[in-house]
């Protein structure tokens, strides 16, 4: 597998969380690998171009929950930046005046831009400087060596020494960071309408200041040659088809995904660590119930990938302490829907898409993103979820004994909302089984256990001896299984356990 590929769902959800336009870190590596190449620079260095452009903002959600206590909602805080000259204090003030508390009273506006403009000057820099961190260290796990490692340290410096966190300066730059700087600026605005011509003019008059005036010359020298792959509708056929070498590949995609779990889970303090939980969880329960390898390794990647949609909602809605009002509620039901549409982007993790995204499906389709009823898979990775959730601190409530967090996950399988034998499951594996969700008609586990040989075409000898128990207690299962379920045949019977999942 291209690692190239398995990145960008990373890339995207980074794009989103910096609120930054979709598709901008593919279109931003297509820039820079032109733009080296005009450069004259190595195949390896344009290599390094392009991974750096995927990983550029990764660290975007380790602040999330700080810049959302900064201004009240950092989406809100980061599109309003986008492309504003972060050196100068009146184009700070224009774009905060622009954008912030949209919708608020002018008065609350005004509040909240001279609250930012008032603490700017040091949280900006604490808060870059912990994004370029954290870029560092995911990166690492990724195994890059020191130049990629030191672009994304020196993503938000500048070539006039006014960045941040370190005020690095002209040739004390890496040149893999400079030509990334300039890429970003035209990337973010490619696909806008004049967003091109307001991108170049942009460059010309920051050229020498936030920009190295090479870079941008190499640019300017040929720019549609350079420009005209990133404004293609979809970019990543051409960026893998113009991947440099040497081209990276990775023969499990546990790493990236574990990457993309820990991404997703700093995006607040209150699950951190979540998806790391919730794939072991929901790994070990599907092993009880007789998952095949193939699947637990499925169930385990879609478990690590599930919550990444949660980078796309605000976090002035993820940490909120009071209730959601109905548009926030609309934001919180969406974000599964990112998380396939993102998934979808690598054909290595599109075949997880559906089963990662459909943690919040429900037995009786009150659900979503779909509503629907979910597969045997979705069950329980949906069951894992919740009690997990259920276990962990949230802003609006602390963290659930494990006591209660059965009980209530056993209630939501008896009112018909989760999977008896998933919630059961989990429980087991927690430790937790003295309280038991009603099985699919009152069915014991070992009636479960003997319907599914059944409906598999084995006859009660066979099943005897699979099971361990005699012929005669065999007998006396079907027909307890055949009561309960209000069957009188085989076929019947075998129907009811592919209509509830059993098999």
């Amino acid at each position: 597998m291209r690692l190239a590929e398995l990145l960008c769902p990373l890339a995207a959800a980074a794009d989103a969380g910096a609120a930054l336009p979709p598709d901008t870190a593919q279109r931003t590596a297509l820039i820079a690998i032109g733009i080296g190449r005009q450069l004259g620079m190595p195949s390896a260095q344009l290599s390094n171009l392009l991974y750096a452009s995927l990983l550029r903002h990764i660290g975007c959600s380790a602040t999330a929950h700080e810049e959302t206590r900064l201004m009240g909602d950092e989406q809100e805080l980061r599109s309003s930046m986008t492309g504003v000259d972060a050196a100068s204090p009146v184009e700070l003030f224009k774009g905060a005046a622009r954008g912030f508390a949209k919708g608020r009273s002018r008065l609350q506006r005004a509040r909240s831009v001279g609250n930012f403009m008032l603490r700017a000057p040091v949280a900006v820099p604490r808060i870059f400087a912990a994004r370029c961190e954290v870029s560092v260290r995911l990166a690492e796990r990724l195994g890059f060596g020191e130049e990629v490692l030191r672009a994304l340290d020196e993503t938000y410096e500048r070539f006039d020494g006014k960045g941040v966190p370190h005020r690095k300066r002209g040739a004390t730059l890496g040149r893999t960071s400079t030509v990334l700087a300039v890429a970003e600026s035209v990337a973010s605005f490619v696909r806008l309408p004049g967003g091109e011509a307001l991108a170049f003019e942009t460059l010309r008059k920051r050229a020498g200041g936030e920009f190295d005036p090479s870079v941008v010359l190499a640019l300017n020298a040929a720019r549609d040659e350079i420009v005209g792959p990133a404004r293609r509708d979809a970019p990543l056929s051409t960026l893998l088809e113009l991947e440099p070498a040497p081209r990276r590949y990775v023969q499990d995609p546990k790493g990236v995904a574990l990457v993309l779990a820990d991404f997703a889970d700093m995006k607040s303090t209150f699950t951190l660590g979540h998806s790391r939980r919730v794939a072991s969880l929901a790994r070990r329960a599907a092993q009880r119930l007789g998952a095949s390898d193939a699947e637990l390794e499925a169930l385990e990647l879609a478990g690590l990938l599930h919550d990444l949609g949660r980078i796309s909602v605000s976090n002035a809605i993820w940490d909120k302490p009071g209730p959601l009002d109905r548009g926030e509620w609309e934001k919180v039901h969406a974000h599964p829907q990112f998380t396939e549409r993102v998934l979808s982007i690598a054909e290595p993790f599109a075949e997880l898409a559906r089963l990662a995204s459909a943690d919040h499906e429900r037995m009786d389709g009150g659900g979503y993103p779909r509503g629907a009823a979910p597969t045997c898979l979705q069950r329980v990775l949906a069951a894992a979820d919740l009690v997990q959730a259920l276990l962990e601190p949230r802003p609006h409530r602390p963290a659930h004994s494990a006591e209660l967090a059965a009980k209530i996950a056993v209630s939501e399988a008896n009112a018909g909302r989760l999977d008896s034998r998933a919630v059961n499951a989990v429980l087991e594996v927690l430790g937790q089984s003295t309280l038991r969700a009603n099985s699919p008609e009152g069915l014991t586990e070992r009636e479960i256990q003997v319907l599914k040989l059944l409906a598999q075409g084995f006859v009660d000898k066979e099943i005897a001896t699979k099971l361990g128990i005699s012929h005669r207690t065999v007998h006396h299962h079907n027909q307890s299984i055949f009561s309960k379920l209000g069957v009188t045949t085989r076929s019947a019977a075998a129907l009811f356990a592919v209509e509830n999942a059993l098999l």
